[in-house]
């Protein structure tokens, strides 16, 4: 293998300091609670550069609560998203009643456990291997969607 010029150490260097400031701005929270990425200006700024992950498929997604895009929860259901190519999907949910949200971080074991006030949206992550996301709220409605809404 060649020797690295200059130039590509920099860069080398500088790709590996955006990723450590992204992991640990992603993966810490003073409370201990799920770190919202979208409150993290280094997060902002690299989704501003790379984009949002495409949404997942409709197809892909299925639940015994699941009817036109809405899931109709009494006290709990678990939206199944499928396996497929894309490395990082991302779908997004919105309440119409205080939900509690849990579902596996993605390309990890991490348990993720967020509390959703009504009305305000969550994007929940989706690696390649599908995820099942556990809803669970007191008769509510949640519309499912893309990374659009």
């Amino acid at each position: 293998m060649p020797a690295l010029t200059r130039g590509q150490k920099i860069l080398a260097a500088v790709a590996v300091l955006i990723v450590a400031l992204f992991v640990t701005g992603v993966a810490t929270a003073d409370d201990g609670t799920m770190a919202d990425p979208q409150d993290n200006a280094l997060v902002r700024t690299l989704g501003d550069w790379f984009g949002d992950p495409d949404p997942v498929d409709p197809a892909d997604m299925s639940a015994p609560c699941l009817t036109d895009g809405v899931l109709v929860v009494e006290t709990g259901c678990v939206l199944t998203v499928a396996a497929a190519d894309s490395d990082l999907r991302e779908v997004e949910l919105r309440p119409d009643g205080d939900l509690r949200l849990r579902t596996r971080a993605p390309h990890d074991d991490t348990v993720l456990d967020r509390d959703v006030p009504a009305g305000e949206a969550v994007r929940v992550a989706v690696d390649d291997q599908g995820v099942d996301i556990t809803l669970e709220c007191d008769k509510c409605t949640v519309t499912v969607g893309g990374s659009d809404g």
